[in-house]
């Protein structure tokens, strides 16, 4: 990533609690770049050392290698998740359970696990892969189109509203929400005004679903909202403040992070014959190849945690309210964790990789993630088994404040008649 904001800062002086050996970097994760430039980063970081203060807006804790990372995650106590981003350690939003530390996370996770549980995919799965051949089937005979806009935005998008209970076709709706959302989350200060508006629409739209509910004696069957309308916490009704909070970021983390995998699984597809074509003959690796992406080609650059408490940590002295940011793309590809880490391997069989985090905060939405992924390889290949990529131009990627997903995916394919 050749931009000269990147390297270590000169002339500035170290904070006086960043001792000798911590570097100082003024990194800006925001940008749009090249795909791969993020990653690339992460590498070079990774190996250059395992800690790193940056400069960026208040200045946070950069920890960049695969045991930190996953201790972060794993200590709850320490690493608060009452803000998530490292430059806003005071952010206007609530994201609920995701922004709630143990023990109360818990309490809230468990009105949502059941909806997300493996037998609630597994239920889920012939919708999904309806959902799945109607879309290819629609797309097939043109030979070609745009996979990000046309295929993975519309597909978990689908899939995900139809599994908390909600009309297939709303996808209209909360496709281009989530986009802006994520524009401005990522800590572009241009976006924010779309941000807000696309978070106003989907409260909006929540706010009219719960009104719709609001009389009935009792919740629609495979309703998620209706659902919580009738749920009690700690013997109480929840409330449609926290309500909207809970439906609200269900939506963001559930569309935004499977649609940004698809892109980047099939982009490798595209330009890996070999192993797309191991796929075919050996359907089996297909769980095997969805992995290795979330390993390899991970959407998540870091994720932020608030300091709970003064400790210091793998060197550094952490201050209780500071701010740190686990390097997930470097962790995810750290040689002293896992052989060939530069390399995608299909049939890896020890990838415990950190792609859905760790500790009480792993994924929500994991099994359903994995089987949209698993489904949308498997259907695709049975129709379009041989694609290319329609561009020689560099593919950009959103950049790494949030979560990095390609702008465009333009494939291209033979049809026969």
């Amino acid at each position: 990533m050749a931009n000269k904001a990147d390297d270590p800062v000169e002339g500035v002086e170290k904070p006086a609690r960043v001792q000798s050996g911590c570097p100082v970097v003024h990194l800006d994760v925001s940008p749009a770049l090249e795909a791969g430039s993020y990653w690339r980063k992460a590498d070079e970081l990774r190996e250059a050392g395992q800690a790193f203060f940056n400069t960026m807006a208040q200045g946070y804790w950069m920890f960049t290698r695969y045991d930190e990372v996953r201790e972060i995650y794993q200590h709850p106590e320490i690493f608060s998740s009452e803000s998530i981003t490292p430059w806003e350690p005071e952010p206007v939003y609530r994201f609920v359970p995701t922004q709630i530390d143990p023990p109360e996370h818990s309490k809230y996770r468990q009105l949502l696990s059941r909806w997300f549980a493996p037998a609630a995919v597994n239920e889920a799965g012939p919708a999904a892969e309806a959902i799945c051949r109607r879309l290819v089937a629609q797309i097939a005979p043109s030979g070609g189109c745009d996979f990000v806009a046309e295929f993975a935005m519309r597909f978990p998008t689908e899939v995900f509203l139809t599994v908390i209970g909600l009309p297939a076709s709303d996808a209209d709706l909360f496709v281009p929400w989530v986009e802006d959302f994520f524009r401005g989350f990522g800590g572009d200060l241009a976006q924010q005004e779309a941000m807000a508006r696309a978070l106003d629409g989907m409260r909006q739209y929540w706010v009219d679903a719960l009104d719709e509910r609001r009389d009935e004696p009792v919740p629609r069957e495979g309703d998620l909202a209706s659902h919580l309308l009738h749920a009690t916490l700690d013997g109480e009704p929840i409330g449609d403040a926290l309500i909207l909070d809970i439906l609200t970021v269900l939506v963001l983390a559930g569309l935004d992070t499977t649609r940004a995998e698809l892109g980047y699984l099939f982009r490798h597809l595209a330009t890996n014959p070999d192993d797309r074509r191991r796929l075919i003959a050996e359907p089996e690796l297909i769980s095997s190849a969805v992995e290795e992406t979330l390993r390899f080609y991970t959407i998540i650059f870091g994720d932020g945690r608030k300091v709970a408490r003064d400790i210091e940590f793998h060197g550094c002295p952490l201050r209780k309210g500071d701010m740190v940011y686990g390097l997930v793309s470097g962790a995810n590809r750290d040689p002293r964790v896992y052989d060939r880490a530069d390399e995608f391997v299909l049939g890896r069989t020890a990838n415990n990789h950190l792609g859905f985090a760790a500790g009480p905060h792993r994924c929500l939405g994991a099994h359903l993630a994995r089987r949209v992924m698993k489904i949308a390889v498997e259907e695709w290949l049975k129709v379009i088994p041989d694609f290319r990529v329609a561009t020689d131009a560099p593919l950009l990627e959103r950049g790494g404040g949030s979560m990095m997903t390609l702008l465009t995916l333009p494939l291209a394919w033979e049809v026969t008649s």
